[in-house]
């Protein structure tokens, strides 16, 4: 396992652009407190020299842009995202245009619960889907709503070496030295099946009992996660067009390396359709299972037999 830091406060390492938002520990994406502040990274590499955003509000940029693009594929038009207090205003004024999206999220308005099922027993708490957009007709009325789920990558191991020398405005070197130098830590891919798909699997069969949820669930992601979620799922799902009961994945990742002082833009890579149903199948009856006897093999290897 190794991996360095690609992007430190929103710039590369040592790139005094990032250095006021190092020291205020402000993200420079969102431009609220970082969530992270102690160690400030937005994406990470591997040895294989692929960056991997690991910070969710990485795929904030360009004033949530993510967000916009869901939108344009769930309602169409030219989409406007409003806070709900915008969106009053625009009722007591007149002045809908039936573009407008309310967004309910972090840093937007109040997150929205899904409830657990009752049997989960009082004082479970609730699920809680990252992104809620709702669109509203000229009067301010619920046309249609959709839920966004957004997720990055967790990591295993420390690298706070690198980041406790960029915090200092310095280089780092590792022990094979390597500038910049990676450190001993890895992708947590196991999050993928522990986490991330048993929730979507869930919010999905919630989210289809919704009238007018009718393009269903959307999940953002960095390729690589979207990567491994297929693989996990054994890369044979069927494609399905939008509607009630889907789940539709939208990967990004950073597009090429720029000048000093500027930020890198998020680059779309890919999106892929499917079922509520389809997912759950593939999770609960994988096919991508190895030969059997491996785990036997694996002991005689082990006890040198």
């Amino acid at each position: 396992m190794a991996l360095r830091i690609v992007e430190f406060f929103g710039y590369a390492p040592l790139d005094s652009a990032g250095f006021p938002f190092a020291s205020d520990k402000k993200c420079p994406f969102t431009k609220f407190p970082c969530t992270k502040p102690s160690h400030g990274s937005c994406s990470l590499e591997q040895l294989d020299g692929h960056a991997v955003i690991c910070c969710p509000n990485r795929l904030y940029a360009d004033k949530y842009q993510i967000l916009t693009d869901v939108a344009q594929v769930a309602f169409g038009g030219m989409p406007i995202l409003q806070r709900a207090a915008e969106l009053r205003t625009k009722v007591k004024q007149g002045t809908l245009t039936g573009d407008e999206v309310a967004v309910f999220g972090r840093n937007w308005n109040q997150e929205l619960a899904i409830p657990r099922p009752e049997s989960s027993g009082k004082g479970t708490s609730n699920y809680y889907v990252d992104w809620i957009l709702a669109n509203v007709d000229k009067n301010g009325k619920l046309k249609a709503f959709t839920a966004v789920e957004v997720q990055t990558i967790d990591t295993t191991g420390n690298y706070s070496e690198q980041s406790e020398a960029y915090f200092a405005q310095k280089p780092f070197a590792d022990k094979k030295g390597r500038e910049p130098g990676f450190s001993n830590s890895g992708f947590n891919w196991e999050n993928v099946s522990k986490r991330i798909l048993p929730q979507l699997i869930y919010k999905g069969h919630v989210l289809r009992g919704e009238e007018k949820c009718s393009k269903g669930l959307f999940f953002v992601c960095p390729s690589a996660v979207l990567k491994r979620i297929k693989d996990r799922l054994g890369n044979k799902l069927k494609s399905y067009p939008i509607g009630n009961g889907t789940i539709t994945f939208r990967s990004y990742d950073l597009d090429r390396q720029v000048a000093p002082g500027r930020k890198r833009k998020l680059a779309f890579t890919e999106s892929f359709t499917t079922t509520v149903d389809q997912v759950a199948v593939a999770f609960t009856s994988p096919t991508n299972l190895p030969n059997n006897g491996v785990y036997e093999s694996a002991i005689e290897a082990a006890l040198s037999l």
